[in-house]
């Protein structure tokens, strides 16, 4: 399963390559689920300092979970984060499926338009934007 929705990668306005969708998607729309068959949670315990890197800028760590990364098998690893002010136009939902929040439209989105996950979707947040200063004090993993 994993991306459930018509898309395609191209070069985002906000960082390198961005997930977009060719059709417009109502809100509620399921747009991604965990699928093990394609996507993989490793522990970031076992990893070497350069794999942690470049799995934690494709992947995401779940804040149920901040003891994995989870790595998206398809072009979801291509989802960025709105800028700082601008709203998110997919976020998690309260579905779980393999262990991992379905994510949805959280509102209109409209053809060709980048799709933007909600910072609440990873717990590594922070450390991606540069905010590290604005993180929260206590149970962020990444400094």
């Amino acid at each position: 399963m994993s991306m459930m929705i018509p898309h395609f990668t191209a070069p985002s306005p906000r960082h390198g390559t961005g997930l977009f969708t060719p059709i417009p998607l109502e809100p509620g729309v399921v747009l991604w689920c965990f699928d093990p068959a394609i996507d993989q949670r490793l522990p970031l315990g076992n990893l070497e300092p350069r794999q942690l890197a470049e799995l934690l800028h494709f992947g995401y760590v779940n804040p149920e979970r901040p003891a994995f990364v989870v790595v998206c098998g398809d072009q979801a690893r291509f989802w960025n984060f709105p800028l700082p002010g601008e709203p998110a136009n997919a976020s998690p939902s309260d579905q779980i499926k393999g262990g991992e929040a379905v994510i949805v439209a959280c509102r209109m989105i409209a053809a060709e338009e980048e799709l933007l996950i909600h910072p609440s979707s990873d717990a590594d947040y922070f450390r991606k934007m540069g905010l590290c200063h604005q993180q929260p004090a206590a149970g962020h993993l990444f400094n």
